[in-house]
């Protein structure tokens, strides 16, 4: 019998392991970096794929937890809908604590900005000897070329020229400004943390033109939406010194 069966079956040779042992770290960007500038993506692909082995890894030692498959065997129990039910508590438990997380994320990141934000500003918040320049220069610049016309008015012009002493229609806006200066100047500047408040009256106590000014990030500026009354010239019917 074994004369006869030899020649009609060949002994199989045994198979070898399809399990490949997943190389190390070290050796897979050994492997795919291989030194130098040229391989930098070649270590970044490697040490990725390396990173996704091992969060594949982790899931599956979580699957194969003895809780996890306790709480598998329980739902396999249930009757069709209760499994349907299961999943969709489950479901639901995971989205909310996903979007408690994002919240609160959320809120962290807002109030890191706004702490850090808040303190860049109060860093750079303009001295108060920097109003007066500034002021200077929105005076000539933005005011006086519109007061400019009622100045050239007969009555108006002969007070400021007589208090000033000077020809204003050859001296120009230097002049008015020192006058307007002399009456409006110091303006009062309050300190909000943030940002700096002046504010000056063009006008006279018994006809005010109030002006707003605000000071942020080393900047003086006009206030938003401040209406300012160029007609209001009450300034030059009170006596005044300069």
């Amino acid at each position: 019998w074994r004369c006869w069966l030899k020649p009609h079956f060949k002994e199989t040779p045994p198979r070898p392991s399809t399990i490949k042992k997943r190389p190390t770290m070290a050796r897979e960007v050994a492997a795919r970096g291989g030194g130098g500038r040229g391989s930098s993506g070649g270590a970044a692909a490697a040490g990725w794929e390396v990173v996704l082995t091992n969060a594949g890894d982790s899931l599956e030692q979580a699957r194969r937890h003895p809780v996890a498959v306790a709480a598998a065997e329980q739902i396999q129990r249930l009757p069709r809908g209760g499994q349907l039910l299961a999943v969709a508590v489950c479901g639901a438990l995971v989205f909310s604590l996903l979007s408690a997380l994002l919240n609160a994320l959320y809120m962290l990141a807002m109030t890191l900005s706004f702490v850090f934000g808040g303190a860049y500003m109060a860093s750079k918040a303009p001295s108060k000897e920097s109003f007066e320049p500034a002021f200077e220069r929105w005076f000539l610049e933005d005011y006086y070329p519109k007061v400019a016309p009622k100045l050239e008015q007969a009555s108006l012009m002969g007070k400021l020229e007589q208090w000033l002493g000077v020809n204003t229609r050859q001296s120009g806006a230097s002049w008015a400004y020192r006058f307007w200066a002399s009456r409006c100047l110091p303006a009062g500047i309050s300190d909000w943390l943030l940002v700096k408040i002046a504010r000056v009256n063009l006008g006279t106590q018994a006809s005010p033109v109030m002006v707003t000014f605000v000071g942020a990030l080393n900047f003086w500026m006009l206030a938003p939406r401040v209406s300012i009354d160029f007609s209001n010239l009450s300034i030059l019917d009170a006596k005044a010194t300069v």
